[in-house]
């Protein structure tokens, strides 16, 4: 099956970015699109997902995209040992160290999310039970 690909505009309406923070991810190399012989970029449905991977790590776990640039080559890396590329069991050990960081990474952004959530959540209570005196005063 041939390839599909997308230029810069389509990709722009797929994902939601703009076409500029499109070219600011291929300058960070987060991703890197096939060029044409006349330089236009060309993006494939892989370059697409990994867009929106890193606007799910950037927009719901608030990662940097330092941090994404590193959780997407580990990623990549990792794959590529399991699917058969040469590691001895120092550099497998070094991976899993760095997925058990990750792990970590994503724990620690995940509970100060809920941290807010749960602040938030004591906020409404409290307004609640505001409005219901206002209300019960009305009644009065």
């Amino acid at each position: 099956m041939e390839k599909k690909y997308y230029k810069i505009e389509d990709v722009s309406i797929k994902t939601g970015l703009t076409k500029r923070a499109i070219r600011y991810y291929e300058d960070l190399n987060l991703i890197a699109p096939k060029r044409t012989d006349s330089g236009y970029r060309l993006y494939t449905d892989e370059d697409i997902d990994k867009i929106q991977k890193i606007i799910s790590l950037k927009e719901s776990l608030g990662f940097s995209l330092a941090e994404i640039k590193a959780a997407l080559e580990l990623d990549k890396n990792v794959k590529n040992i399991l699917s058969g590329e040469s590691a001895d069991i120092t550099t497998i050990d070094n991976y899993i160290d760095m997925i058990k960081e990750q792990i970590k990474l994503i724990n620690e952004k995940s509970n100060k999310l809920l941290t807010a959530k749960q602040r938030f959540e004591e906020l409404l209570l409290k307004l609640n039970k505001l409005k219901d005196q206002f209300k019960e005063a009305d009644t009065i």
